[in-house]
């Protein structure tokens, strides 16, 4: 029978990519990670891992389960909160990531004020502008600007009306040219966004 909290140090195994860093996290030596690590590949027999003296990544077929494990704790978590009705008191850890503008100008004031009407939440706020990965990464809720093409999760409009403008000074204009299409930036004097190896 598979146990819960061996779901659980797989999933942070996964994610830290050390036996020994999920350990510390919960307290526990680093055997007693490899050792729940090793009944959980028994009770599926497969291995999830592949480890050397200097490294530990999912296999494959550690790849294809990790959804699955992320999926069955969600749900557990779910039922519980449902048993304690829509008026219990928010407990636990949420995590949330969003870009470090955003996050600093405009989030941390609302998310000051949702810490006063819930004290026994504890919020983790994670300011990075790289992409967070809802699977691996320690994250609850991500915010983002613009669509994301690669995702594979629920994604919501938080401020559709919220619309981006190109603009450019009169003497940029007449130097460069106008663009008639997004497309036609590339071809302009630009900074460039780097963001999971891709330019934008």
């Amino acid at each position: 029978m598979i146990r819960i909290d061996d779901l659980g140090l797989f999933i942070r195994s996964a994610a830290l990519g050390s036996f020994t860093a999920a350990a510390l996290e919960v307290d526990l030596l680093p055997g007693q990670v490899a050792a729940a690590i090793k009944r959980l590949e028994r009770e599926l027999d497969v291995r999830l891992f592949a480890r050397t003296t200097r490294s530990l990544r999912l296999t494959a077929e550690g790849e294809q389960y990790l959804p699955t494990a992320h999926a069955v704790l969600e749900t557990l978590k779910q039922g519980k909160e449902n048993l304690r009705g829509e008026n219990a008191t928010l407990r636990g850890v949420l995590q949330v990531t969003a870009p470090s503008d955003l996050g600093r100008n405009i989030l941390l004031p609302w998310l000051t004020q949702f810490r006063r009407q819930h004290p026994e939440l504890t919020l983790r706020f994670f300011l990075s502008d790289q992409m967070a990965n809802l699977f691996r990464d320690p994250v609850d809720v991500a915010i983002r600007y613009g669509p994301n093409e690669d995702a594979n999760y629920v994604a919501l409009p938080l401020a559709p009306w919220n619309q981006r403008v190109l603009v450019a000074s009169p003497d940029y204009v007449q130097r460069c040219g106008s663009p008639q299409t997004p497309d036609d930036l590339s071809k302009h004097p630009c900074l460039l966004y780097l963001q999971n190896g891709r330019v934008y």
